[in-house]
């Protein structure tokens, strides 16, 4: 008998609605530490998703039907933002690229949008493309991230952004949805104080030889953690098509600086590859350092 009481609590729509507010918290501190970067709108992104889910958390249990159906698929969707924004974060068009993530948005929502005006149901029914789609989306995410060290954390937000769609994505129904949107919201906020708690070296990946090259390396990582695999490709493929064209005995991969050749990089030559990398770092950063993550 006491032990109901605080299911009711820890399952009513209040608890979801604080546990978003609180993932939006640690979105806006991610966006004051990163404010030299760009990703700081991705940050607001995820704030902004974070405050939909709360507030419509509160709001649901006021509409019904087709209404309730198309305001969660709306809500939900907002949880694809951050990802697209990271995949324009890149100077100068980061800043018109958040119009192209808010385009996104609405395109996605086109459907909830279309069974409100003109109902044909009880709930959004989604056509086959665009459940594809979306579960391109989720995994498009996945594949950015899953190389990184924020693995954990992308698989989290993935699994959240499951939750949150498996009604419109054919999926077994859940037997209670205020479980279900907890579920994902503490998906949510984990994979945020995950990405929030991170400090570099942590991982064997992230561990090498003491060298004239490891700090090019640090960086390499903190970048290619930051952004994750799509940027991180572009940059080392930049980097050693200019250390082909120069000669460099190095190249970079995904696990860093490493010398091509038997030879060891001159002074001068590890001169003009760290500038070489500021220079297309300075594209996402304004300073030389990256915050760890």
């Amino acid at each position: 008998m006491t032990i109901l009481p605080v299911v009711t609590l820890l399952t009513s729509p209040w608890m979801a609605c604080c546990l978003a507010l609180l993932t939006a918290v640690i979105a806006l501190r991610g966006f004051q530490a990163l404010r030299a970067t760009t990703m700081g709108a991705p940050c607001l992104w995820a704030a902004i998703a974070a405050v939909s889910l709360a507030i419509g958390f509160l709001i649901e249990s006021r509409l019904e039907g087709i209404t309730l159906s198309a305001t969660r698929f709306a809500l939900a969707t907002t949880a694809f933002c951050p990802l697209m924004a990271v995949l324009g974060a890149k100077r100068p068009q980061h800043r018109g690229w958040q119009w192209i993530v808010l385009s996104l948005w609405v395109i996605l929502v086109w459907p909830a949008a279309q069974a409100v005006v003109l109902p044909v149901g009880v709930r959004v029914e989604l056509f086959a493309a665009w459940k594809i789609f979306l579960w391109a989306l989720i995994a498009l995410g996945l594949l950015n991230y899953l190389p990184t060290r924020h693995w954990r954390a992308t698989i989290l937000v993935a699994l959240g952004q499951i939750l949150l769609l498996r009604e419109y994505l054919d999926l077994p129904a859940a037997e209670s949805i205020p479980i279900n949107d907890l579920v994902a919201v503490l998906c949510f906020l984990s994979a945020a104080a995950i990405i929030a708690s991170a400090r570099l070296p942590s991982d064997p990946n992230q561990t090498f030889p003491t060298s004239d090259l490891s700090p090019l390396t640090a960086r390499w990582f903190r970048f290619r953690n930051l952004y994750g695999a799509f940027w991180a490709m572009r940059i080392f493929g930049r980097m050693n098509l200019s250390a082909e064209q120069r000669s460099w005995p190095v190249r970079l991969d995904w696990s860093g600086f490493t010398c091509s050749t038997d030879a060891e990089p001159s002074p001068e030559q590890l001169t003009e590859i760290e500038r070489s990398l500021d220079s297309m770092l300075r594209r996402f950063l304004e300073e030389k350092t990256i915050p760890p993550q």
